[in-house]
């Protein structure tokens, strides 16, 4: 072996060690962003969850007082989306066990982490908002409804209704674009960095 040949394997490995090093720190900084990140949702997690849990008797309580059909009904939706949403919640952070401990392998499963909740913050309307809305509509509409199964509809419940409605789509896109703005940047770095480990 010539002495260039020498002096290029080594340059070589010099580089290749201070392309790890730097990968390693990119990786570290990417944990301490996503730590602070998924503290945020525990805390987020552990409130609708007891708010969920804490309301069960509430909507039971109604059930037994409702007057009609459709205010049993609401009452058993909002009893079962009560019980959904625990459920969606701890599931969006239920991750694939990983048995490797590479560079690689927690960025697959921190990619995988960040798009569960991206994909959950984009539906929240779907999930969350709209079957409340719906149980809680269906009450207000059963208490209105008279001894004939008439609805009577006062204009300002319309109005309510509506205003609902629409603040519901307003949520939608909200939440689409806040996703996108608090997720969004975290998964491109994520990618970036499991394509500079692909290259290597």
């Amino acid at each position: 072996m010539k002495l260039d040949d020498l002096k290029q394997n080594f340059e070589q490995q010099i580089q290749s060690s201070s392309s790890e090093a730097k990968l390693t720190l990119q990786v570290d900084e990417l944990k301490a962003k996503t730590k602070k990140y998924q503290r945020d949702i525990k805390v987020r997690d552990f409130m609708e969850i007891s708010i969920s849990l804490l309301l069960i008797p509430v909507w039971l309580y109604g059930l037994t007082i409702s007057v009609n059909w459709m205010q049993s009904l609401g009452c058993v939706l909002a009893t079962l989306t009560s019980l959904y949403i625990p459920y969606k919640l701890l599931k969006a952070r239920r991750l694939t066990p990983c048995k490797d401990d590479s560079i690689r392998a927690y960025l697959h499963q921190e990619r995988q982490r960040l798009a569960q909740q991206k994909q959950l913050l984009e539906n929240i309307v779907w999930w969350y908002i709209a079957p409340v809305f719906v149980s809680v509509m269906l009450i207000t509409l059963g208490a209105n409804m008279d001894d004939e199964g008439v609805i009577r509809l006062a204009l300002h419940m319309q109005v309510y209704y509506l205003l609902v409605l629409f603040g519901m789509v307003g949520i939608y896109f909200w939440n689409k674009r806040a996703a996108e703005k608090r997720f969004g940047p975290l998964l491109t770095r994520v990618e970036q960095q499991l394509n500079e480990l692909s290259n290597e």
